[in-house]
């Protein structure tokens, strides 16, 4: 099954060449800042280039290994709650990847948790803008898409367990959990809200994260996919690289949605 893209033109351009020179702008501007790194996992935006693009640069500056695992949101809640595209292609304009055919039946094998469906991906935008900037770092890298919508915190711990077992067997497997932070809140409550979650991310602390989130009112999208990867990976050292909001690009410091990026080593 080829997955063809859902958000071409919109969320990013369609055209191949004009596509690659926006990516290959957004990774040149970070590498700029900070040095090109191997690291095990990183969090990254995924809302339209003009606002998010920057900040994907960031986490973008990673090394992009043999095989990586992207965790999802599932904004329609399409499909089973924990869904595996499993085997195909996904097309984007500037390039095609593969899907890891090894990956998603061990994964259906360690946990009924997972789900093969790959029409819960068909609409989704969370996964499809991170693949411009993997085919412009690595086109050969083998993906493995996993989209969530039970954000529940059993669930995290599950997917996290199963994945924890697949980068022990692959070592060369880059986590990438995408995410937007929060939603349609003046600038200065956003940059205080997704800080006090961030703090819990950089301690690797996926329970105090679930507590923040809750607690705070914090409109994170991607709580689901970010748990994933910490407990995929458990204590691990965390950076962040770059957080800004859309108001960069809108001037709109009314009503904003917050990005960062963070890296996993």
């Amino acid at each position: 099954m080829i997955r063809e893209p859902a958000v071409s033109g919109m969320f990013y351009p369609s055209d191949r060449e004009k596509l690659n020179e926006m990516v290959d702008y957004f990774i040149e501007n970070a590498l700029s800042k900070v040095e090109e790194k191997k690291y095990r996992g990183i969090i990254v935006p995924h809302a339209g280039y003009i606002f998010s693009g920057r900040t994907q640069g960031f986490s973008y500056t990673a090394e992009i290994p043999e095989r990586a695992i992207i965790f999802g949101v599932n904004h329609h809640a399409q499909g089973a709650p924990v869904s595996l595209f499993g085997e195909g292609k996904w097309r984007v304009p500037n390039g095609i990847l593969d899907c890891d055919s090894e990956i998603y039946k061990v994964l259906m094998k360690e946990s009924d948790v997972f789900a093969l469906d790959p029409h819960a991906h068909l609409e989704e935008h969370s996964i499809e803008v991170q693949l411009p900037f993997l085919i412009r770092r690595n086109p050969q890298v083998l993906i493995t898409p996993i989209s969530i919508y039970d954000y529940r915190i059993d669930v995290a711990r599950e997917i996290g367990k199963a994945v924890s077992k697949i980068l022990f067997r692959f070592p060369n497997t880059i986590l990438i959990a995408s995410s937007d932070f929060s939603h349609y809140v003046p600038d200065e409550v956003a940059r205080k809200k997704d800080h006090i979650a961030i703090a819990k991310i950089l301690e690797s602390d996926a329970e105090g994260l679930w507590e923040v989130v809750e607690g705070h009112n914090i409109t994170m999208c991607g709580l689901g996919p970010v748990g994933a990867l910490l407990f995929s990976l458990g204590k691990a050292k965390a950076s962040e690289l770059f957080y800004e909001t859309s108001a960069t690009a809108s001037q709109d410091y009314s009503n904003v949605v917050g990005y960062a990026s963070i890296v996993f080593e």
